[in-house]
Parts: structure tokens; C-alpha cells; sequence
């Protein structure tokens, strides 16, 4: 058996939903083994919005927390997924070719461009002992397949996950070193102003002793 996570890719929204409806059917009939699938639609802005999961016996309201497929959809719905979206330049008026997609990008971000704006995709981590079940149903719908070993998505996806964190701590970092300059700034003011308002005072009292009798 192999254990891969399978993308399709759709032109048709409609057609995400048969695949997923067909993909659960092929499971339940043993010719594959569906662990977790999802239908995502990428926005014109970037943005990634799960339109509906599966998860074989989990949760029914929450069917991928926690699934190696949740993290890869948090991955690439997240700032880093749209970040690579925007800089692979896989827009629809510059789509990526077959080339691009091959092993000048990091998994990760190969994924991130079979998913272009516009597009409706299913998401699904199989095991499967011959992969003409799932590409005889991509050739059916007409669905552009991409398909990745999992242990390798994976691995991408932990990395993927502390760069954002990394980036997120570096970005407080700096609006706090930001925050500090313009408090230091401010505090040179303040302690100006202090000492200006301290003489005038301090002479003002000096002036009233120099004064009495």
C-alpha cells in the first residue's frame, strides 16, 4: 500500500463534490483506503476556504482537526500559503506550467500552484495499492492530479509550520524594537520637558527664599 496525499483539481466546483461523493463510495467499497479528505475553493484573493471534509471515524463537525491533511490545508490557507501563491506568480493570467510544477519547487509549494485562484480542489490522504482508482476518477472528471508520498508532505508541512513561527516571532520583534524607538523618542521629550518645568519651578522657589525678610 502506498500512503500518498492526492490532489484534484477542478475547473467545476460541482465536479469537487462528485469526486469527493465517488472517492468515499471507492472506499467503502475497499478499493481504497481514504484517511482524511477535504473540497477547498481558492479565492481570487488567495485565500484557501474548506467547503467540505471527511475523515474516516473522526468527528463529524470537525473531521480534520488534528490530520496530517489539516495541517497541510492550515499550511497552505495560511500567510505562507498565500505568500507563495503570490510569488510562484500562479495567477490566472500566469499560470504555472507542467515544468514548474516539478522539482525546482518545494512540495509544498507545488501544491500551492495546482491550486490557482479560481480553482475547486479535493484534498485526500489514501492509502492505495494501485493508484488507478483515484486517477481513473480524475480522468473521469476531467480533474488535474498531483500526487505526493505522505511521509514527504509531511516533513514539509512540520517545516513549513516552524518557518511560520519563526516569522511571526520575528515580525513581534520588530514592532517591539519599533515600539521602543518611539517610546525612546518620546521619553527624551517628556524628560526635556520634565527638567524645563523642574528649573523654572526650582528657580521660581529660589527667587520667593532669596526674597523673605
Amino acid at each position: 500500500m502506498q500512503d500518498n496525499i492526492v490532489l484534484l483539481s477542478f475547473e467545476q466546483t460541482s465536479k469537487a463534490y462528485q469526486a469527493l461523493a465517488e472517492l468515499k463510495q471507492a472506499a467503502a467499497e475497499g478499493r481504497v483506503q481514504v484517511i482524511a479528505a477535504a473540497v477547498v475553493e481558492r479565492h481570487a484573493d488567495g485565500r484557501l476556504q474548506l467547503k467540505d471534509g471527511y475523515g474516516n471515524g473522526a468527528v463529524a463537525n470537525a473531521p480534520l482537526v488534528g490530520s496530517m491533511l489539516g495541517g497541510l490545508l492550515g499550511v497552505l490557507g495560511g500567510p505562507l500559503g498565500v505568500l507563495m501563491l503570490g510569488t510562484t506568480g500562479a495567477l490566472l493570467g500566469s499560470m504555472a506550467s507542467a515544468d514548474a510544477l516539478g522539482t525546482r519547487l518545494s512540495l509544498v509549494e507545488q501544491i500551492t500552484r495546482a491550486v490557482p485562484p479560481g480553482a475547486t480542489a479535493l484534498f485526500a490522504h489514501v492509502e492505495e495499492a494501485a493508484v488507478e482508482v483515484v486517477d481513473g476518477l480524475a480522468k473521469e472528471l476531467d480533474a488535474v492530479v498531483l500526487r505526493r508520498p505522505t511521509d514527504a508532505v509531511y516533513a514539509e508541512v512540520q517545516a513549513a509550520a516552524e518557518a511560520q513561527d519563526a516569522a511571526a516571532q520575528q515580525a513581534r520583534q520588530v514592532l517591539r524594537d519599533k515600539q521602543r524607538a518611539e517610546w525612546k523618542e518620546k521619553l527624551e521629550a517628556w524628560s526635556s520637558e520634565v527638567q524645563e518645568h523642574w528649573h523654572q519651578l526650582t528657580d521660581k522657589i529660589k527667587a520667593r527664599l532669596d526674597g523673605k525678610p
